[in-house]
């Protein structure tokens, strides 16, 4: 191990093993069982831990926002987030691996298929999820990255 991997190994991995913080709320990003998660942000931080030369243990969460308060409270080294603007004073998030394109869906000649969000219009997503915004301007595709305490 190069001394750049090694010294990046010991930020990211403090205790000798990568703990990974995994949203198994969100199919796209993890499936599985907390004892056998799967999926590509399982991947992702099995790949991060091989080329750091760590461990990886998996800490999974049913949530978006379980899996940001593992990272903010220290009991996980890495999480995979949509970017949150207000997320940003306790974690620092890498480039966007993917970005997603959300949508809503409504019947054909609904109301709300005529309308863009804005003043009046109301969209429910589920509480602390990445597509959450926390500004009044109206929400860019959420780009998912990887995220560690700053």
């Amino acid at each position: 191990m190069t001394n750049a991997i090694s010294g990046i190994a010991r930020d990211l991995a403090p205790r000798g093993t990568l703990r990974a913080s995994i949203n198994l709320g969100n199919p796209v990003l993890a499936q599985g069982t907390p004892a056998a998660p799967a999926g590509v942000t399982v991947d992702l931080a099995r790949e991060v831990g091989a080329r750091l030369g760590v461990p990886v243990e998996f800490r999974c969460f049913d949530a978006a926002r379980a899996s940001y308060k593992a990272m903010a409270t220290g009991e996980a080294d890495l999480c995979f987030l949509a970017i949150e603007p207000a997320r940003e004073a306790d974690i620092a998030f890498t480039a966007p691996y993917v970005l997603i394109e959300g949508v809503y869906a409504v019947p054909h000649g609904a109301v709300r298929h005529r309308r863009r969000r804005g003043p009046g219009g109301r969209i429910g997503v589920k509480r602390g999820s990445g597509t959450t915004c926390s500004s009044p301007a109206p929400c860019a595709t959420p780009a998912w990255c990887a995220a560690t305490r700053a």
